[in-house]
C-alpha cells in the first residue's frame, strides 16, 4: 500500500501507521482474558505477573505472559522489572487512537 490515508468515508482519514496501531489495539482487546487482565490493571496498577496468573487459574502462567506480550505490543500496558518480578501498568493514553477513530 502507499502512504495514502485509508477510509471508507472521505471526511475520515486514517494513515497506514494509525491503521496498523488500531489493528493492534482491536486485536488485543478482542480476547476476553486480555480484557480481564487490562481491567484488573486499571483497578490495581502494578500487579505482578504471578498476581495476574492467579486471577485465571484455568490458564497457565506462560499463557498469561503471552497475553501480556500482546497487550504490550499494542501499547496498552507497560511492564517494569523489579528484581525477579515484573510489574504491569496500564497506559493511560493507550486507547486515544481508538477513541479518535470512533469519534468519542
Amino acid at each position: 500500500m502507499t502512504g495514502e490515508p485509508l477510509s471508507c468515508d472521505p471526511q475520515v482519514t486514517v494513515s497506514q501507521a494509525e491503521d496498523t496501531r488500531l489493528d493492534a489495539i482491536c486485536h488485543a482487546l478482542a480476547d476476553p482474558t486480555r480484557r480481564a487482565i487490562l481491567g484488573h490493571l486499571a483497578a490495581s496498577p502494578g500487579a505482578t505477573t504471578a498476581e495476574l496468573a492467579a486471577l485465571a487459574p484455568s490458564i497457565s502462567r506462560f499463557a498469561v505472559m503471552k497475553h501480556l506480550e500482546v497487550l504490550r505490543r499494542a501499547d496498552l500496558l507497560r511492564s517494569m522489572d523489579e528484581g525477579r518480578r515484573r510489574r504491569h501498568y496500564p497506559e493511560a493514553s493507550a486507547l486515544r487512537p481508538l477513541r479518535a477513530w470512533l469519534g468519542v
